[in-house]
């Protein structure tokens, strides 16, 4: 709620007919006329309902608290007596004659000098506003309709907002919110608000940032009296432009792709278009039978897409305002209810619609087949439907996921889909799309709906005890926003839709900023499948700044027990199958999951790569310390932590005959019998009888320790939360780690994984991701499963009372960046060092030589600012003599140049090549293209001397993935990488890309050769590289050949 009185109401009986003389102007001047004639006739004028709609409807969009041209504002009535930068008052009650607005307002020759914008007053207006005047000017607006707010009187909060819009600025920098009567300017990152954009809109619906990212469109007004589009400069946070439009609230801004265009949509079922340099309207199309909510517009910005409550999508040619076509189907029962959002792909004239079936539809703008009876030709993929009606969607920067949020009965769901689709109709589609619908048989209905289903897939989906309006994708396609009714922003993963953030954006009065302002749980619903899984809660308090507290040992849990049991750690496991319903409470806050347990009483079925081996690797077994050491243990060897299934399988069944399964009798196995102690083993009891560990490996020795090599590992893991801050010095954070499959499907493997710190003065983890803060500073934690690698960082915040941030200049992105992180850990850094140390820096680290004493003293002699001769000095030193020659030997280090592989001859063109490159300031990429692709004889194209020096294909690889990539594959040539994501099998397929490089004689060799001892055979001085017809790499394990393969390409 806002505290303070309510605003007053806008319009009176003359704005409306004024807001409806702007459709048919004509009309609208006649029914104006008449009722100021009407209103003339009383015996005094009123301020209030005669003479404030004629000043709101000309003149307070250039006067205004945001935008005071002249210095004049004339919302207030106080400053709008007084009058701006002139000389005279505005207003001299009692005297019009004097007044100098009378003079500005009185056309001269049919032109007025106010409103600059705008026609000029009627002279009826003219002749009530003197008339009120020589009145006395008497101000009889009603008590309760006084305030209004501006920057030094922004909006005060007792509560949160709704969130109708949100949007991420281009470069990911920005995430802007809609408030009451503002939009509130959040940096991106999480490290608070910034800017504050107060107008005269009491509500705002659409917020959009323009293709640059430096202006700010804002589309609202006061619902049932007014709308309003402004336009904004996001550096300064000043107010460029305020246009008036229609009798409501306008929706749905956007930007043409050049910036020089805003449209919007209104509730007089118009669509319009203005130009951002003057507010000059260019485009107003009717064609809609309903309110106009969103709009875009196409790839070239030479159309519009508007989408609204009468179910349709139109497409508009901005240059004539023609109505081109309806791009959804006009069929009845087609589409049910009004669309409510539309967002275009980023490279294609296809947009995503989102409406109240709750079904999210692309669709190509422009037609390839004739419109037919029934037809739904444009469509191009339809989705699985979302509980309620959506209100809000957007598109990936790559245009390969789309996300959708939606509402119904006080509930929010936030889904997203892949767009990763081709989209290309075939000349069989075509055909068939030509027919009337009716008239299509079977076969071809089947075809149509496979294409528009075909890979339409669900990414992930979650559910909030909040209505949801809004959505944006963050510039780097990780994240999602998404903002409702509660007024709570929530910062999602794309992928998973984990809640890594949540943060209220606007400034609460008398709020305790540590205390709880709402809950999450992850998940958020829970599903066991069998009877041996089990699901890590993770409970997390918000704060209204935004930071969390881990609660999940301080929550009460509730319900769900008859099915599953739940331990004081946030651990469930099932019990029987059923449904029921979990809440989670905390003082006033409350959660409530859903819980379904199917399966349970099925027989396990144990699959050895997605349930055994994770069972064998977190018991340790094929530890490095343990049976996955080089010799293994006592006679027993095992893959490094299982990265060869098919070896473990073999070890376990076919070694000294089975010794070590007892298929007959699973209990008497070896294997189980070491691991629980029942038998001796060095490595200890690592498993007890009737644990769900044990049970599995049990159920697969009963099963016939059965291997199915197509069975999918892991893709990916994530590990949640993302980057939590723990406040206090001995608080705890849960963490819970979440497997992905490349089905779709997801598997909570927080007892199976791995999670490593690497700063254990700061912060330890146990066996079950918790995480124990010992001392303030940062923790980066490495969580494995499998082959799969994710990382999060623990931040251990400790007491910072008394702490005051201090605004620091920053001179390029990198300062902005460690600013951010300094501001976010409460740091103060310390100050900018001294010329002379800078000068000694510089230099060292530019050219690798000290400065002389006669450069020192020029530097430290020169009146200039220190900033601005820091920046000359660096631009005299990068490309000098001492800098070329400095970068070459760096060069010529890195790339092996030296006359043991090169020979004198041959170093020294290719160091001549290096050092010229670098003279020309050859970028980085073209440099590593140049040596990578090199051919031909080293003499003529020195980089081909880059395959000279390792001459090997295995040997090339990893000196290239380490030099260009900054990754070493030598770890993973003969087991997959302990500590990485990299694979055996990455390493042969990279290693197949230089299988074909080979050699020959450079007849300019002549007699002079490289090498020729007896450990070494000779080679040319000069060679021609070039790429052989056949050349294979063999698979150290599978011995087949490799085929090439770059990874995570």
């Amino acid at each position: 709620m806002i505290q303070s009185p309510e605003v007053y109401p806008v319009c009176g009986r003359v704005w409306r007919d004024l807001a409806k003389g702007l459709f048919l102007l004509c009309m609208g001047i006649c029914s104006l006329s008449s009722s100021i004639l009407q209103s003339a006739d009383a015996a005094s004028v009123s301020y209030y309902t005669q003479i404030r709609p004629i000043f709101q409807a000309k003149c307070h969009g250039c006067h205004q608290p945001a935008k005071p041209e002249g210095d004049y504002i004339m919302t207030h009535f106080e400053t709008m007596i007084q009058g701006g930068e002139s000389d005279g008052k505005a207003i001299l009650p009692g005297n019009a004659g004097e007044s100098y607005l009378v003079e500005l307002i009185t056309p001269v020759n049919g032109k007025a000098e106010m409103p600059r914008k705008d026609e000029p007053l009627s002279q009826v207006e003219i002749d009530l506003v003197k008339q009120w005047i020589d009145q006395g000017a008497l101000n009889d607006t009603p008590a309760n309709a006084v305030p209004k707010f501006d920057l030094d009187h922004p909006p005060v909060y007792t509560r949160p907002p709704l969130i109708a819009s949100l949007d991420y600025s281009p470069d990911g920098a920005w995430l802007a919110v809609s408030g009451f009567h503002e939009v509130l300017l959040h940096k991106a990152d999480g490290s608070g608000l910034e800017k504050r954009l107060i107008g005269l809109s009491q509500r705002i619906e659409s917020v959009r940032f323009s293709p640059d990212g430096r202006k700010l469109a804002v589309a609202g007004g006061s619902p049932g009296r007014m709308g309003e589009l402004q336009i904004w400069d996001v550096n300064d946070g000043t107010l460029d432009l305020s246009v008036p439009v229609s009798y409501d609230t306008v929706y749905g801004v956007s930007w043409s792709p050049d910036g020089e265009l805003v449209a919007l949509g209104c509730a007089d079922n118009t669509l319009r278009a203005f130009q951002v340099a003057d507010g000059k309207q260019v485009l107003f199309q009717g064609s809609h039978n309903d309110w106009v909510i969103d709009t875009v517009f196409n790839v070239k910005g030479d159309h519009v897409v508007s989408v609204g409550r009468d179910q349709t999508a139109k497409l508009i040619e901005v240059s004539t305002e023609r109505f081109v076509d309806n791009i959804t189907s006009i069929t009845p029962g087609a589409l049910r209810g009004g669309i409510q959002s539309v967002a275009r792909h980023p490279s294609r004239d296809e947009v995503v619609i989102g409406a109240s079936d709750g079904t999210p539809q692309i669709y190509r703008l422009f037609r390839q087949t004739k419109r037919v009876i029934g037809d739904n030709a444009n469509l191009v993929r339809r989705y699985s439907p979302m509980k309620g009606r959506i209100f809000g969607v957007d598109f990936s920067a790559n245009g390969k996921q789309i996300a959708a949020v939606s509402s119904l009965d006080g509930k929010g769901y936030a889904h997203t889909y892949s767009s990763d689709v081709d989209s290309d109709l075939s000349a069989e589609l075509k055909s068939i799309m030509a027919k009337v619908a009716g008239s299509r048989n079977a076969e071809e209905r089947k075809k149509v709906e496979d294409y528009w289903t075909q890979g339409a897939s669900l990414i992930a989906d979650s559910a909030f005890n909040t209505a949801l309006y809004a959505v944006s994708f963050h510039p780097d396609g990780s994240q999602i926003a998404v903002g409702g009714a509660d007024g709570i922003v929530r910062v999602l993963s794309s992928n998973t839709l984990s809640l890594q953030r949540a943060f209220v954006p606007v400034p609460l009065k008398d709020s305790d900023p540590d205390g709880i302002y709402t809950l999450s749980v992850s998940p958020p619903n829970i599903h066991f499948s069998n009877a041996h899984q089990s699901v890590q809660l993770v409970v997390q308090g918000w704060t209204s700044s935004g930071q969390s507290v881990d609660l999940t040992r301080s929550v009460e849990w509730s319900g769900g027990k008859e099915i599953a049991s739940i331990s004081d750690k946030g651990t469930m496991t099932p019990l029987v199958d059923g449904e029921a319903t979990l809440s989670v409470s905390f003082k006033q806050h409350t959660l409530k999951l859903p819980v379904k347990v199917s399966g349970y009483t099925v027989p396990l079925k144990p699959d050895f790569v997605q349930d055994v081996n994770p069972v064998i690797s977190k018991l340790g077994c094929n530890a490095g310390t343990c049976h996955g050491a080089k010799d293994g243990k006592n006679g027993f060897k095992l893959s490094l932590r299982g990265y060869d299934p098919l070896y473990d399988v073999r070890a376990f069944t076919d070694d000294l005959a089975g010794r070590r399964i007892n298929f007959a009798s699973p209990d008497d196995s070896l294997m189980l019998l070491k691991s629980t102690s029942a038998v001796p083993h060095e490595g200890g009891q690592r498993a007890k009888p009737g644990e769900p560990f044990y049970q599995i490996l049990r159920e697969w020795i009963a099963q016939g320790c059965v291997l199915d090599l197509k069975s999918a590992k892991a893709s990916s893991i994530e590990v949640i939360p993302q980057n939590p801050v723990i406040q206090s010095i001995g608080d705890l954070q849960q963490l819970r780690v979440v497997a992905h499959f490349p089905d779709g499907t997801q598997r909570d493997v927080t007892r199976e994984a791995f999670v490593e710190s690497s700063n254990t003065e700061v912060a330890s983890v146990n066996d079950v991701g918790l995480v124990s803060s010992i001392r303030r500073g940062e923790a980066p934690m490495l969580a494995r499963y499998e082959g799969a690698y994710a990382s999060t960082t623990i931040t251990v915040m400790g007491d910072r009372s008394g702490f005051e941030w201090v605004d620091l200049k920053a001179f390029n992105k990198i300062d902005e960046a460690a600013m951010t992180k300094w501001k976010r850990m409460r740091i103060l850094p310390s100050g900018l060092c001294s010329d002379t140390e800078f000068v000694r820096r510089l230099y060292l680290d530019l050219t690798g030589l000290p400065p002389s004493v006669a450069s020192i003293r020029q530097f430290l002699d020169d009146p200039k600012p220190s900033s601005e001769k820091r920046e000359m000095l660096i631009d005299q030193l990068v490309g000098n003599r001492e800098f070329v020659d400095y970068w070459t030997n760096k060069w010529a280090d890195l790339l092996q140049v030296n006359r043991k592989f090169l020979g004198p001859e041959g170093a020294s063109l290719f160091r001549d090549w290096i050092r010229k490159e670098i003279e020309g300031n050859t970028p980085y990429d073209q440099f590593a293209r140049q040596i990578l692709t090199a051919d031909g004889s080293n003499k003529e194209n020195p980089a081909a001397a880059y395959y000279k020096i390792l001459r090997e294909p295995d040997l090339i690889m990893e000196n290239t993935t380490h030099l260009f990539l900054a990754t070493r594959f030598n770890c993973n040539k003969c087991h997959d990488h302990p500590f990485e994501r990299w694979t055996q099998d990455q390493y042969y397929e990279m290693s197949a890309y230089f299988a074909r490089v080979s050699f020959k004689a450079d007849p300019t060799s002549k007699d002079k050769y490289i090498g020729g001892t007896a450990v070494e055979g000779r080679k040319p001085l000069y060679e021609i590289v070039y790429e052989k017809d056949e050349g294979e790499v063999t698979h150290l394990r599978t011995g087949k050949s490799a085929v090439p393969s770059f990874p995570y390409a």
